[in-house]
This record gives C-alpha cells, structure tokens and sequence, in this order.
C-alpha cells in the first residue's frame, strides 16, 4: 500500500513538472516579438514615402505666365523716359509684348527731322536699343491726355465672348489716319485673336483671328 501511494505522488510531481515547463514554454512564444510583422510595418511605411514624387511631377507649371496689365514700369514711365532721351520728339506708336519671356515697350518717335526707335524694359526702365534715322515721312502723334489706360484697354477686349479661354499677351497704341486706336493680342494654343479699340472711347472697332 505504501507503495502504491509512493508512485502515485511521484507520478502527480512529474506530471505538475512538466505543465509548468510547458506553460513557461509558452509564455515564452506568445511574448516574443515576430521579426515578420516588423518587417512588413517597416516595408509598408517605406513604400508610401515616394507617392509625393508622381504628385509633384503631375502638377501644372504657371509660373510662365505674365500678367500684362500691372508692369513694373508702367506706360507713363516708359514714355517719360523715351522723352528724357529726346525731348523735342513726340511719339508716333508703343507696342508692348514680350521677348523671350521679358516684357518691354516699342517706341516710334520723331521730332522735326529724324525718326526714333527705342526699347525699353518694363522691369527696370533701361534702354536695350536705340536708332535713329535723319529721313522720315510726315506722321501723326499719339495725345497721353486723351488715351486711356491699357489696363482699361486690355480689361474691355478680355470681355469679348470671342477671346474666352484666350489670355491676352500683348498691345499696341498707334495714331494712325487721325485716329488713336489700341490693337490688344490674344493667344491660346497657337491660335491669335486681335482686338481694334479706340484708344479714346474704348469702343471696339474690330475683331481679327
């Protein structure tokens, strides 16, 4: 009998041994960390990294643009500074564009015996040439006090349904056949639309593509 009970509390000790190992065993897996779920975080969080790159190389370049209405040196500028360099002159035609990306303005001018040409930069108001001609035809002059504004001239044309969509890239003021007319230039795609105002009423006197 003594015995018997022996080898049943021997028995009962192994078996209370071995749940112990096991439930340590265990215990031990469940708390490890699993190098694959790191892996995989790691992995994901470095594939989202570049999705800013294909955003950046998808968005539209306006910086090109140029607003023709708000130059830095504006027309009253330029004038004074065509007349500083002739004083007798008077001014037959302007016309403002750009080149190459640089705005400025295109002076026709003429006093008693010779005719002018000069450009001058609507950013800085220098003078980028000159020339001067001794044989000139009789031509007529363009009066600042009646004309108006090109803003104004630009604002009026860029109303018109047929320039819709279409941005205006440049002007001309001329006197020509007792008349001061602005021609404003519109561009889009390649396709040029022109728009004839009086330079004194605003009024449109002709559409041309």
């Amino acid at each position: 009998m003594f015995k018997r009970l022996l080898v049943t509390g021997c028995t009962l000790l192994l078996l209370a041994a071995c749940g112990t190992d096991t439930t340590e065993e265990n215990a031990g897996t469940t708390n490890q960390a699993s190098p694959t779920s790191e892996n995989n975080s790691s992995n994901t969080k470095n594939d989202s990294t570049p999705a800013n790159d294909s955003s950046n190389e998808n968005t539209p370049n306006t910086t090109n643009q140029i607003d023709i209405t708000t130059p830095a040196v504006s027309m009253e500028e330029a004038v004074n500074v065509f007349q500083e360099a002739h004083p007798d002159a008077k001014v037959e035609s302007i016309d403002f564009d750009t080149d190459s990306g640089r705005l400025h303005y295109d002076f026709d001018g003429f006093d008693s015996s010779k005719e002018y040409e000069m450009e001058i930069d609507a950013s800085t108001k220098e003078i980028k040439e000159s020339e001067v001609e001794k044989n000139r035809d009789k031509d007529e002059s363009l009066d600042f006090s009646t004309i108006i504004d090109p803003a104004k001239a630009v604002e009026t044309a860029s109303s018109k349904a047929e320039v819709k969509g279409f941005t205006p890239t440049g002007w001309e003021l001329e006197a020509d056949d007792n008349k001061q007319t602005y021609t404003i230039e519109f561009e889009k795609n390649g396709s040029d639309i022109d728009i004839k105002l009086d330079a004194t009423t605003g009024e449109v006197i002709e559409i041309e593509d």
